[in-house]
């Protein structure tokens, strides 16, 4: 099959903005396209993908929206696409996407963005409002309203497929237990410090009256001393790990996850079908992690944790009712199970393909 280069994919700065990146690329590579990459080059979570991917890449250089130096990754940028020469640029949001899109345009290149966030974010709407976009994929339903002017399409977060796979085995595996209550925690690969610290004693103190609670805590490098030492007496019972490869594994044998809201972890936790208490990073970009959790908490598969005014006290009230009744649980299994996912993936590489075939005519 003859491999082609018409399609440049911009993303970096988080996993939240590469891996969806990756996940449309997958697909076009197995439809026999070679899509070239751009990426910042100034951000340790780039550095797997510059070393692994297969074909043209170029570090930009790429800064924050207001930095000056944006200038010269732009001019990189523009002598990139134009040895390239695609047909169309993929970006996948944050100011990664910036000089990409910048250049694109100046070459009459089209467009196609995708927001992972329910919540759209500072670049995406600051370039649809100064570009022509073709089209912005949406991870969320409802997120149009903020981008009234801009042609969206609804496709969700799009997922690797060995992630998809995982989960899929996870939710076909998963059995509830009238007795046992399996809690798997996560606040992302490098931890939640505040996070960890909120919940961490309310988990001891419930393991060490139930010895039916096992626990297990991705709790990042960081804080592994101090959540080891915290589930110390309840030691048997929980397991404290830095990072958790087999994430699909971990949502599949877990009864109730208690994480952060990214959006990568939402779509994760509804494919699985697993109840979920979301605790959002207050920190995030216009609190954007609070309205992804909104969107399934308001379908009856998650409750909310506000970390900034909760203590342990009220985290204990939360986790209470869900401890004596598990009948909440199944309820929150089953909206969860309502809750379709689209192939975002192949959805989103169909709309940049369509783009492809238009210019070729």
């Amino acid at each position: 099959m003859c491999m082609k280069s018409e399609i440049v994919i911009a993303c970096g700065g988080t996993g939240g903005h590469i891996n969806p990146a990756l996940a449309v690329a997958e697909v076009l590579k197995n439809k026999g396209y070679s899509p070239a990459m751009i990426v910042s080059g100034t951000r340790s979570a780039e550095a797997s993908v510059i070393q692994s991917w297969e074909g043209p890449l170029l570090k930009s250089g790429a800064r924050p929206i207001k930095d000056p130096r944006n200038l010269f990754a732009i001019l990189r940028c523009l002598r990139f696409l134009r040895k390239v020469r695609p047909r169309v640029l993929f970006a996948t949001g944050g100011y990664t996407s910036f000089a990409p899109v910048v250049a694109a345009r100046l070459l009459r290149i089209p467009v196609v963005l995708h927001e992972a966030n329910s919540l759209v974010g500072k670049a995406v709407r600051f370039l649809t409002k100064h570009f022509k976009i073709e089209t912005v994929a949406l991870s969320f339903e409802g997120s149009e309203t903020q981008l009234p002017k801009a042609h969206t399409v609804y496709t969700g977060l799009p997922l690797r497929q060995s992630v998809l796979d995982a989960l899929a085995r996870a939710r076909q595996q998963k059995k509830a237990s009238e007795q046992a209550l399996r809690i798997f925690v996560t606040g992302g690969s490098q931890g939640a410090r505040g996070m960890n610290l909120l919940i961490a004693p309310v988990l001891a103190s419930l393991a060490a009256s139930d010895s039916n609670v096992s626990i297990l805590h991705q709790c990042g490098p960081n804080d592994l001393e101090a959540m080891e030492a915290t589930y110390a007496k309840v030691k048997n019972q929980v397991r404290v790990q830095a990072f958790v490869q087999d994430m699909g594994t971990a949502y599949g044998e877990a009864d109730l996850v208690i994480a952060r809201a990214g959006a990568a972890t939402c779509f994760e936790v509804v494919a699985c079908a697993t109840p979920t208490i979301f605790i959002p990073l207050p920190t995030a970009m216009d609190d954007h992690q609070r309205k992804n959790a909104e969107s399934i908490v308001q379908r009856g598969g998650a409750l909310c944790v506000n970390q900034l005014t909760a203590t342990s006290q009220s985290f204990a009230d939360v986790l209470r009712p869900i401890y004596q009744d598990r009948s909440l649980l199944t309820s929150m299994q089953a909206a969860l199970s309502q809750m379709t996912l689209p192939d975002a993936a192949t959805d989103v590489a169909q709309i940049l393909l369509e783009v492809v075939r238009r210019g070729e005519k």
